[in-house]
């Protein structure tokens, strides 16, 4: 999902929110997606509380539960209604068996970001929507906003161009198409993944069968090679990782830096918030990097990683002080 080490999440939540009315909220049925059989195209399915009605649905219990993350939360809802419409169509290529253990023996995720067959007409058309209501809407990057849905609408390619950035990581790409509209980079990368995630998310369900999470003991995900956004431990302490793109999960040493691999522990450590049990940031010394940790011991019930990432926008901003990135 989205990283919220962007800052353009600030942006979007003090002008987004209660946008989508209540009879598009009702419509959300059917997203996020589960596999097809082989070969064949791969429509909206039911799948979990990954549908977008149940996602939605967390959200607004989350929203409930931590008032003060409800800014960023009610922002996300109401661009995940938007996707309720959203019809991926992704086809399953066949997969080499022998070459795929090759690959993940030495590393290889099974695709590289920029070579994920997702369906980019679908993207686009969910990145119109988010640009149509966010510029009519009272917000200080409205011009910009109405800049990039007119260059959208006018050629499919800008904003075809834009998704191959995102999924190849191309930051100075992005910069330069931001400032060709006048909008914040952040915002548009922003918008543009999220408009990338029913497709990203519907590959993964199809490809689920040929990952193997058990025997995977890398830092990226096994699926795109994506860094993870998040990290938790579930009930029985075991420490699993959440892709930022794609959000799969796989388990993780306790005591292994997932960017840079440093076991040393005396160059690795964590804080957290007062009265916030059950949250803190690892952070690793050697890498200057860090990585948000829910516990999940110590809740009741939990939401969605994607979700927990946003309600823990404040401990990015934590660790962006104490110099970590």
């Amino acid at each position: 999902m989205i990283s919220t080490r962007d800052p353009a999440w600030r942006s979007l939540c003090t002008s987004s929110s209660n946008f989508q009315s209540e009879e598009s909220r009702s419509r959300g049925r059917g997203l996020l997606f589960t596999a097809r059989p082989k070969g064949q195209v791969f429509p909206l399915a039911k799948k979990e509380y990954r549908m977008v009605d149940d996602l939605l649905k967390e959200t607004e219990r989350l929203i409930k539960e931590r008032p003060l993350a409800g800014e960023v939360l009610t922002a996300f809802r109401d661009l995940a209604a938007l996707m309720v419409g959203a019809t991926p169509a992704t086809k399953e290529a066949p997969v080499d068996e022998q070459l795929k253990d090759i690959k993940r023996e030495e590393g290889f995720p099974l695709f590289a970001r920029g070579d994920l067959p997702v369906d980019l007409d679908s993207a686009t058309e969910l990145l119109e929507t988010f640009l149509t209501t966010l510029q009519t809407k009272e917000r200080q990057d409205s011009e910009g906003l109405e800049s990039a849905l007119r260059v959208c609408q006018k050629d499919d390619s800008w904003s075809r161009n834009l998704l191959s950035m995102i999924l190849k990581n191309d930051e100075d790409a992005i910069v330069r198409v931001a400032g060709d509209v006048n909008l914040e980079a952040q915002t548009l990368k922003f918008l543009a993944q999220m408009a990338l995630t029913p497709s990203i998310q519907a590959l993964r369900d199809l490809y689920l069968p040929h990952i193997d999470t058990d025997a995977w003991d890398y830092g990226y995900c096994p699926f795109c090679g994506s860094s993870p956004s998040i990290s938790f431990f579930d009930k029985t302490g075991k420490r699993y990782m959440h892709c930022e793109l794609c959000g799969l999960e796989w388990r993780f040493p306790r005591l292994r830096c997932p960017f840079c691999s440093n076991v040393d522990h005396k160059n690795m450590g964590y804080f957290d918030v007062e009265n916030q049990e059950g949250f803190r940031v690892d952070f690793c010394r050697q890498c200057g990097r860090y990585i948000k940790a829910v516990d999940k011991r110590v809740f009741e019930q939990t939401g969605p990683m994607e979700l927990e990432n946003l309600a823990t926008l404040h401990l990015d901003i934590l660790a962006v002080k104490e110099g970590f990135k």
